[in-house]
C-alpha cells in the first residue's frame, strides 16, 4: 500500500472519488485501493512509519480527502501525530467547519515543529462544466485556496493533467486566478492514459495524436502500473514561462514542490 519516493509517501484515502473528473485515473483502482476502512488504512500506516524513512505524508492520490470532509479531517488528524510534514490534496470546496477542522490540526502541528499544506488541483477554466462536471467550480477552488491561505497553510496548484484540447489563454486565466488567490507555486504535470484510454475519450482523437507520447511506470504509485504518458514540452515550458513571468514558481511534480517548502523551513 505504501512506498517511498523523493522522501515522500502517499497515502490514500480508501474510497471512491465521487467527483468523476472526465481525465480521472482513480477509477480503475490502478493507482489505490478501491474501498478500505479508514482504520486499516492508518493502521498498516502507523506499521510502515515505523520501518520507513520519508519527511512528507501526501495524502489524497486515490481519491479525494474533503469529498467526505469528516472522513479527510478525522484520517489527516491521525496523519499529523506521526512527527511528519503532510500535505493533502483536493478539488472540494471547504465550508467553516472544515476550515475550522484544519486550522486546528495545523495547530498542533506547529507545536511539534511539523507543517501542513494543500494541493488544490485544477485542470482547465471555463471547461470545467465539461471536463469536471460533478466537481467544485475553479471559482469555488479558489475561494478554498484564499481561505488555507488565510490559515497560514502553504497551498500549490496542481494543473495536471495538462490537457492537450484546453486553450492556453484558460491555463492563463487558470494562473492568474491562483495568484490573486495568494498560491504558492503551481505543479504542472503530463496526462496518463491506460491500455483502454479510457482517461482520454473525451479529447479530440485529431488532437491526442499530436502530442509526443510514451510507455512509462507510474512511479509514485505503490502498485505501479504501466500506462502512456502523453506530454507537450514545448507547451509545458510556454506555460512555465507565462507563469514565471507572473512572478509565479512552477514545479514538475508534487515532490519538488514539497521539496521548495522543506528549503523555505529551513531558511526561515
Amino acid at each position: 500500500m505504501f512506498k517511498v519516493e523523493k522522501n515522500r509517501v502517499l497515502v490514500p484515502v480508501g474510497e471512491p472519488c465521487p467527483f468523476g473528473c472526465r481525465y480521472c485515473y482513480t477509477r480503475g483502482g490502478e493507482v489505490g485501493l478501491s474501498r478500505v476502512d479508514p482504520e486499516e488504512v492508518l493502521t498498516q500506516f502507523e506499521a510502515f512509519v515505523h520501518e520507513a524513512a520519508f519527511d512528507t505524508i501526501q495524502f489524497g492520490y486515490d481519491g479525494d480527502p474533503f469529498a467526505r470532509p469528516e472522513r479527510g479531517i478525522a484520517m489527516l488528524g491521525r496523519l499529523a501525530t506521526y512527527g511528519k510534514h503532510v500535505n493533502f490534496s483536493t478539488k472540494g470546496a471547504m465550508n467553516a467547519t472544515t476550515l475550522e477542522g484544519l486550522a486546528a490540526i495545523q495547530s498542533r502541528m506547529e507545536a511539534y515543529g511539523t507543517t501542513l499544506s494543500a494541493l488544490v488541483s485544477v485542470s482547465c477554466w471555463d471547461s470545467a462544466p465539461l471536463v469536471e462536471p460533478h466537481t467544485p467550480s475553479p471559482a469555488e477552488r479558489m475561494q478554498t485556496v484564499a481561505s488555507l491561505k488565510r490559515l497560514g497553510i502553504p497551498v500549490f496548484i496542481a494543473v495536471r493533467p495538462i490537457l492537450p484540447h484546453i486553450p492556453d489563454l484558460e491555463y492563463e486565466r487558470l494562473v492568474a486566478e491562483a495568484l490573486l488567490a495568494g498560491c504558492d507555486g503551481f505543479v504542472l504535470g503530463p496526462l496518463y492514459v491506460d491500455d483502454r484510454g479510457q482517461f482520454a475519450r473525451f479529447i479530440p482523437p485529431e488532437v491526442l495524436t499530436q502530442v509526443p507520447s510514451r510507455r512509462a511506470t507510474v512511479s509514485w504509485s505503490a502498485h505501479a502500473p504501466e500506462w502512456t504518458r502523453y506530454e507537450d514540452e514545448a507547451r509545458l515550458q510556454r506555460l512555465a514561462t507565462f507563469i514565471e513571468k507572473k512572478e509565479g514558481t512552477v514545479y514538475t511534480s508534487s515532490a519538488d514542490a514539497m521539496a521548495g517548502l522543506s528549503q523555505r523551513r529551513a531558511v526561515a
